[in-house]
């Protein structure tokens, strides 16, 4: 009895372990590096507790990189990631108001049309009314000079026209 329970206890134990396991390649071994500690392969390339370790053809030519490294990236593409937005924000914003800026324009444009012709318009009106001045004045100087002239009265009513 008490040998079941030893057993079951060493099991339990051992469980999260053991779900907590990994693997390396054939011919490598694990290992877990105290403070300050590294740890060098035969060929020279060494590491300390920060380093994380990939593929060889996932980093760079050593086959790892340091956690610092790649938090030093993670960091730098997210300020160029806000970087990148902040422009296309601002690209967005400039858009906008160069859309605004040439609907403006072209009902400018529009309106200045419509006041060309609206003042084309005025013009010849303008024209024609000068034109139906300088006929009555040209009117009213006949008719003075067919007054003065006039010696009865049937002679001045004959000078309307």
């Amino acid at each position: 009895m008490i040998r079941a329970a030893i057993l079951l206890g060493v099991l339990s134990m051992a469980t999260p372990a053991m779900g907590q396991s990994f693997s390396c390649n054939m011919g490598t071994r694990p290992t877990c590096l105290e403070f300050g500690e590294t740890v060098c392969s035969s060929s020279g390339k060494c590491v300390n507790q920060n380093a994380v370790c990939f593929d060889s053809f996932q980093c760079d030519y050593r086959g790892f990189t340091c956690r610092s490294n790649v938090t030093e990236c993670v960091d730098r593409h997210d300020r160029l990631l806000r970087d990148h937005n902040n422009l296309v924000r601002e690209y967005n914003d400039l858009l906008d108001t160069h859309n605004r800026l040439v609907r403006d324009h072209n009902t400018l444009i529009s309106d200045h049309r419509d006041l060309r012709a609206s003042h084309i318009d005025l013009i010849d009106q303008h024209r024609r009314n000068l034109e139906v001045t300088r006929q009555l004045q040209r009117d009213l100087e006949d008719i003075e000079g067919c007054l003065m002239l006039a010696r009865t009265l049937e002679d001045a009513q004959g000078c309307t026209p």
